[in-house]
Parts: structure tokens; sequence; C-alpha cells
């Protein structure tokens, strides 16, 4: 088993310079966030020298299929860390959503930060 750092997945990208919710998706990501049933935690393997991986953040498009599980999962704008881009797309897998009413091919956004940081 690969060693983790539990990083929790965040809705709203703190960091300064995170532009994950730029270029118009910050309405994407709340409407998302909104139907957000069952999230689970971000986990980021360490890097196996040790070093610690910059800060970043990951914002993946997909849609929503009719059991509310996320489908067509790709990374929208990655953080250009492999690992980092996995680790978010591998955790919004296990997410489940309420089913949106409306247009079944309705493109939806989520944004997850790498390290966690407090909310100011």
């Amino acid at each position: 088993m690969i060693p983790a750092i539990k990083v929790f997945f965040m809705l709203v990208a703190t960091s300064v310079g995170c532009d994950c919710k730029s270029d118009g998706w910050e309405s994407v990501v709340e409407k998302t966030e909104a139907l957000v049933l069952h999230r689970e935690s971000f986990r980021v393997p360490k890097d196996p020298v040790g070093s610690e991986y910059e800060a970043s953040c990951v914002r993946i498009r997909f849609q929503i299929d009719t059991s509310g599980n996320p489908i067509n999962v790709s990374i929208d704008k990655s953080s250009r860390n492999r690992v980092i881009d996995v680790a978010a797309r591998e955790t919004l897998k296990k997410f489940r959503f309420r089913v949106p009413q409306g247009d079944s091919g309705e493109e939806f956004a989520l944004v997850f930060e790498y390290p966690l940081r407090d909310a100011p």
C-alpha cells in the first residue's frame, strides 16, 4: 500500500494564484457542488523520494449518469503533476451526485486543490 497524504476535497480554491475556477467556470463548479450527495477524501500518494509536491489545483469536467455517477471524466485544467491529476480523477469517480433535471448531456465540473489549506 502506498503511503498517502490525506487531503480533503475542497470545494473552493483558496490558494493565491490557483485559477481553476476562472474563465467562466465558477458558476459551473458552484452548480455541481450543490448536487454532491457523497464525497470522498482526496488522497495524493507521497512522492517516492520524500519531496513535497507544489501547491496546485485540478479542474475536472464530467457528466452525471441516471444513477448519479460521474461519467466521461476528464481533466479540464491540469495541476501539471500527473500524480495529483490522477488522484483527483480517481477520487471523483467515487463521488455520487443528485441526478440533475433536464439535459442529460450537461457538463459539470469540480475543483480539487493540493494541499488543502484552511479557508481564510
